[in-house]
């Protein structure tokens, strides 16, 4: 199930997927899939994930002062 998009601010589209794929397996997220468009302000990453991780999914950005993850409407 897709969760996002979350908007990332990294230094390209790589560490994007890095930061936030490694950011939910630390939190016990397993990710299928990985989808980054590149915006004017940063990325817009979509997560793909089980659906048994999409609550814990949703809430990556909530739980860290490191990145600044938004869910966009």
């Amino acid at each position: 199930m897709d969760v996002g998009p979350m908007s990332i601010t990294a230094r390209n589209r790589e560490q994007a997927e890095y930061l936030v794929r490694s950011r939910a397996e630390q939190r016990g997220v397993r990710v299928n899939d990985v989808t980054v468009t590149e915006t004017p302000g940063g990325y817009l990453v979509t997560l793909d994930v089980e659906d048994r991780d999409v609550d814990v999914a949703k809430e990556l950005g909530e739980d860290t002062q490191i990145f600044h993850l938004h869910h966009r409407a």
